[in-house]
């Protein structure tokens, strides 16, 4: 059978054949255009996309550009229109298409014409990647993916198979990343895998997970030999790994959990092997921490609640809500500003404040979504209150897991755009894991935002990372106090010293500062001497609703307005009676 045969043949099959070629990857989407009737196939997962009626259509770019993101119309319709024409072939060109209401993914495209044997371009086919969706396969490391671990996960659970999992972070891989470049970082992640893929050998499994992060999973295995598989990937990655014939050592934290119970789920046993590895990064010093070990009672209950908050945030984003606490300027008492804070509410466990599941969520990629989903709802609030207080601002916490994504900067200016509101009424507050990252990366994000307009601050300032060494390589606005060092300060002169250094360091440098914690009147009266920029804490109000704080805001601007025409009428009365003296 010739070529020939074997194509006229399938002829009726044509388009199965493509869905199906254009279906295998998750991420790719394809059309193509027939340049002699000007009609336009799309394959089934741009119809879907897009929400199209059917595949073949008249060719128009309208309906295509309904999901591009409003600033990349233009670039997207020059990118497809020069590429018909024969120009940039094997460029790629980028764009964002709108994934939610306010989240967007980043997409590449390239363009192919398909001429025929006099020369003359017949087809011109579009391929476009979506950065933003994972496939089963990671495609630096040839390693299972993020998801494929949860299917594992959940198919050692339904069968009751006994399976030891390990999770090992590398630590500080974004210094790697800024000074060496993606393509260097990649080849790195290249030989870490080829390191664990040796460690497993043929007894488990080996996933890539968010970052520079993976998954071992072993059918049965007892806690001594997953400390000697550690011990063993810990030796390799800190005196085995070479690019170039030069050794480049890698510190990891590592955790692990022997899975016994399975009355629990994927997402259960990812939040405790985060529990683990976190112990193993900030209280063990990069040695295995067997979650099994560690763990209590209270604890257990606690990783319970997390894992359904955890499916809360993945699947359905229910339940969070945001509360605000007041910032009130020194001078004179005046509310400010708010600091968004978030919170999860459900049945039967009531509200549920951060510190119980912010930790997990930040080691999980949907901390991204959630992230952009609360700057955007803070940024909808403000609004409301600017439209009577138009220099009122707001503080919002930034992850890491944020911070980190490149699509982060435009999601940032895209929703304070959408809002109509000035860049100086955000501030973006860097919580302490976003001081792990590489001093240099965070110095070029903290640049590029400043450059736009928002203010940056250093959150919990004096505890973990942050110290005056690292401020005065980032350039931030302000620093808060944590509100660690203000507790007991009127008898704890060690503290005093303290808040007076960072307060005299931060106005010697132009800086702001809050002071967090204050909690009475007392308090209030013995930290004005300090000269601090803010004050926030409970003397102002706990974290409230919004609607709840906007009715706090408008009672203190009553108290405000009434203060203020007390000392007016007082100051009258004082010049009344000096007069009456002269």
């Amino acid at each position: 059978m010739t070529e020939e045969q074997f194509w006229s043949g399938l002829g009726d099959y044509q388009e199965q054949i493509l869905n199906i070629i254009t279906n295998l990857s998750s991420k790719t989407y394809v059309g193509i255009v027939n340049l002699k009737n000007k009609q336009t196939w799309w394959s089934q997962r741009v119809v879907d996309f897009f929400g199209l009626e059917k595949n073949v259509f008249d060719y128009a770019m309208e309906k295509s550009t309904v999901k591009v993101h409003p600033d990349d119309r233009e670039k997207y319709l020059k990118g497809f229109s020069d590429r018909m024409q024969g120009k940039h072939l094997n460029e790629r060109f980028e764009y964002r298409l709108m994934t939610g209401k306010y989240t967007c993914s980043l997409f590449s495209a390239y363009g192919q014409i398909v001429r025929d044997e006099q020369g003359e371009p017949v087809l011109f086919v579009l391929v476009s990647e979506n950065h933003g969706i994972s496939d089963e396969i990671d495609s630096v490391t040839g390693l299972y993916s993020e998801e494929m671990f949860d299917e594992h996960i959940n198919d050692i659970i339904q069968r009751k198979v006994p399976a030891a999992i390990l999770k090992v972070g590398i630590e500080q891989f974004s210094r790697i990343n800024v000074l060496y470049g993606v393509e260097y970082a990649n080849r790195v992640l290249s030989e870490v895998t080829y390191l664990l893929r040796c460690a497993a050998a043929d007894q488990g499994f080996v996933y890539r997970l968010s970052g520079p992060k993976f998954a071992l999973v072993f059918k049965r295995k007892n806690k001594e030999q997953m400390q000697k598989v550690y011990h063993f990937i810990q030796d390799s990655l800190s005196d085995r790994l070479y690019i170039n014939d030069k050794k480049v050592p890698l510190r990891i934290a590592g955790g692990a959990f022997i899975l016994e119970n399975y009355a629990m789920d994927a997402i259960a046993v990812r939040s405790r092997l985060t529990y683990a590895m976190n112990h193993s990064r900030h209280k063990h010093h990069g040695e295995l921490v067997i979650y099994n070990d560690e763990i209590d009672s209270d604890m257990h209950d606690n990783l319970e609640l997390i894992s359904v908050i955890h499916r809360d945030a993945i699947e359905k984003r229910e339940g969070f809500f945001l509360c605000y606490q007041p910032i009130a300027d020194t001078k004179d008492g005046e509310i400010r500003g708010m600091e968004a804070l978030l919170r999860w509410k459900k049945e039967p466990y009531g509200v549920v404040p951060p510190g119980v599941f912010i930790e997990w969520l930040e080691e999980d990629p949907c901390i991204f979504d959630l992230g952009n989903w609360i700057i955007s709802q803070a940024l909808r609030d403000l609004k409301e209150i600017s439209k009577e207080k138009p220099d009122f601002f707001v503080n919002v916490n930034i992850s890491a897991g944020q911070i980190e994504r490149k699509e982060f900067r435009d999601t940032v200016l895209w929703l304070l755009k959408k809002s109509g509101l000035k860049p100086e009424q955000l501030c973006m507050e860097l919580t302490e894991r976003c001081r792990e990252l590489d001093v240099n990366f965070l110095k070029q994000e903290i640049d590029f935002f400043k450059s736009k307009g928002i203010k940056v601050a250093m959150d919990d300032f004096g505890t973990g990372n942050a110290s005056l060494a690292l401020a005065l390589d980032l350039p931030v606005d302000e620093l808060k106090i944590d509100m660690s060092f203000v507790r007991g300060i009127q008898e704890k002169p060690m503290k005093q010293a303290m808040v007076q250094s960072i307060v005299s360091f931060a106005q010697n440098t132009e800086k702001e500062t809050c002071i967090e914690g204050v909690e009475d009147k007392v308090l209030l009266d013995y930290l004005k001497k300090y000269h601090a920029t803010w004050h926030q804490g409970y003397y102002y109000s706990r974290p409230i609703p919004f609607n709840e704080f906007k009715t706090l805001l408008h009672d203190s601007e009553k108290k405000q307005t009434q203060l203020r025409r007390k000392l007016y009428e007082q100051s009258n009365h004082f010049r009344s009676n000096s007069l009456h003296w002269m």
